[in-house]
């Protein structure tokens, strides 16, 4: 799959998508797994981190900060904002969504995080749709599978991602979970 990317300007501020991994700042992804917001996450070693990186399709949020020069004689106006993404831009990390994926057949959608300052613009929602043309650029899926919570993460993934609970299969799937394995000589 090539890379894919999209922008968007709001009231919040200009913004990018993109599934490119070498925009991603393991810094902040850490960070998210860190906090109570993802409490199945955990912040991994930057070696673990790399690998499952590169095991998957993350699709970064970044909020495009333009880069400012300080002024010359001959440059005493502010330059009007951009309308569209610069190479001048700076893009920081504000959120994420990461498939774990074989590439052709089957996809798991997780970490799925926007910044709490960034939250209530519409940016997570962006995101989601952004991840519904990710699975639909791979026609040959079979099953995308989550994990959400029923009361608020089933009906939203529901609406955006036309997702159900596997419960409603109950004659003909079951979906298993462990959530621990021991380590081998423990």
């Amino acid at each position: 799959m090539d890379d894919l990317s999209w922008e968007k300007c709001n009231h919040a501020g200009s913004f990018t998508i993109s599934t490119r991994p070498e925009l991603l700042e393991h810094d902040f992804i850490n960070t998210a797994f860190a906090s109570e917001e993802m409490y199945w996450a955990k912040p991994v070693p930057h070696s673990q981190l790399v690998t499952l990186l590169s095991n998957s399709i993350t699709l970064g949020l970044y909020e495009r900060q333009p880069v400012k020069s300080a002024p010359g004689p001959e440059e005493e106006q502010p330059l009007p904002p951009r309308s569209s993404r610069s190479s001048e831009d700076r893009l920081k990390q504000i959120g994420m969504a990461r498939f774990i994926t074989d590439h052709v057949t089957t996809a798991y959608l997780t970490d799925v995080y926007v910044a709490p300052a960034h939250r209530k613009s519409g940016l997570g929602r962006w995101l989601v749709a952004c991840c519904h043309e990710v699975i639909e650029a791979h026609p040959a899926l079979r099953r995308v599978l989550l994990a959400a919570t029923p009361q608020v993460g089933k009906p939203f993934y529901a609406q955006e991602l036309g997702m159900w609970d596997v419960a409603e299969e109950k004659e003909t799937l079951a979906i298993m979970s462990r959530k621990k394995f021991k380590a081998l000589g423990e």
